[in-house]
């Protein structure tokens, strides 16, 4: 129900194929949630339509730019964007990172943090449910909106929209502060 993936490849800033399929994978597969770590190439200088500007928009691979995953930067022991941190934004001006979070290890341990709480998030909610998986898009937007918010006020290309707050996202789902459902035309 979560797949974390830490890994990787050189600067890529475009919305490519790979990243196409992510998203379809979850439209496909609503309970299934894609967590990446966005890189240790924070000191680089970006490719694509930010191509010039040094130490944004370095995020190392396409697929990190799908909409429906979550991308993850690293903090230091201090709580502080690590200086190799990969940052944002995507190529169409969207922030990324989602979220940061420690990473002894840069981006990847900080992913696999992200991912554990995300296991977490979603057994108190198959315990409360029944048994049934969460949408991914529920526990995205349960995690972005307890995070810490880190830096710059507000979200930004490097904390995106703060730092991994597991303790206060496990409080939003057992007070039942979201609310999930759709709507249609008319």
């Amino acid at each position: 129900s979560v797949q974390n993936h830490s890994y990787g490849t050189g600067l890529e800033n475009y919305y490519g194929a790979d990243a196409a399929a992510y998203d379809a994978s979850i439209i496909n597969n609503p309970g299934l949630l894609h967590v990446f770590s966005s890189g240790n190439s924070g000191n680089q200088t970006s490719t694509g339509p930010y191509a010039g500007i040094p130490g944004m928009a370095n995020l190392t691979g396409s697929f990190k730019m799908a909409k429906n995953i979550i991308t993850v930067g690293a903090t230091d022991s201090f709580g502080n964007v690590a200086f190799l941190s990969s940052r944002g934004p995507a190529y169409d001006g969207r922030i990324k990172p989602e979220l940061i979070a420690f990473g002894e290890d840069g981006s990847s341990g900080a992913a696999a943090h992200t991912s554990g709480a995300v296991l977490l998030l979603q057994q108190y909610y198959k315990e409360k449910q029944g048994g049934a998986l969460p949408p991914a898009s529920l526990i995205k937007a349960v995690l972005v909106n307890s995070a810490d918010d880190r830096g710059t006020k507000g979200p930004d290309y490097q904390s995106g929209y703060g730092s991994l707050n597991t303790w206060k996202a496990l409080q939003c789902m057992v007070n039942g502060q979201y609310y999930s459902g759709s709507v249609a035309q008319g």
